[in-house]
């Protein structure tokens, strides 16, 4: 936002989040905000009073820490061994944009399930008409779902 003479406007709630964030020094605000953030701050100065004397005190707390020296190999192999954007290999054009990426798993899982239920569900037919009556074929049947199997075997005799 900008005000009659085109310079920016900055919210008291801008400043104030400007303030908990970079702390009392206005240079450690974003460039585009420090003109505006200062005159704002200098027009009501007991609106951001206590906001600034928090910003002080904790920027005094953080001046006594003293300052660690990172070695260039370590600093170096922290950013090798950070996680990498994940890159997708599908081209992202057309309707293939819309699709998911677990669609081509999820349609042979769905072909392979198909295919072993209707082998399963015909089984029991061939089996019938070649006249077993094994005890584990009847456990499997029953298993399956076909508890008429001795139904069965007497249809097909």
């Amino acid at each position: 936002m900008k005000d009659r003479g085109n310079t920016p406007i900055v919210s008291d709630e801008r400043i104030t989040a400007l303030i908990e964030t970079y702390g009392s020094d206005i240079s450690a605000y974003p460039e585009a905000e420090q003109g505006a953030a200062a005159r704002r701050m200098a027009e009501a100065p007991g609106l951001f009073a206590q906001a600034l004397e928090e910003a002080r005190r904790l920027d005094d707390v953080l001046n006594l820490v003293p300052e660690v020296d990172v070695p260039a190999s370590l600093r170096n192999s922290l950013i090798a061994g950070a996680p990498k954007a994940a890159r997708t290999g599908r081209a992202q054009t057309g309707f293939s944009r819309f699709l998911p990426g677990w669609l081509p798993a999820g349609a042979v899982a769905s072909l392979v399930m198909g295919l072993l239920i209707g082998v399963n569900v015909s089984l029991p037919a061939s089996v019938a008409n070649a006249d077993t009556n094994d005890e584990a074929d009847a456990v499997m049947y029953a298993a399956l779902g076909f508890g008429n199997y001795e139904l069965m075997n007497e249809a097909a005799e």
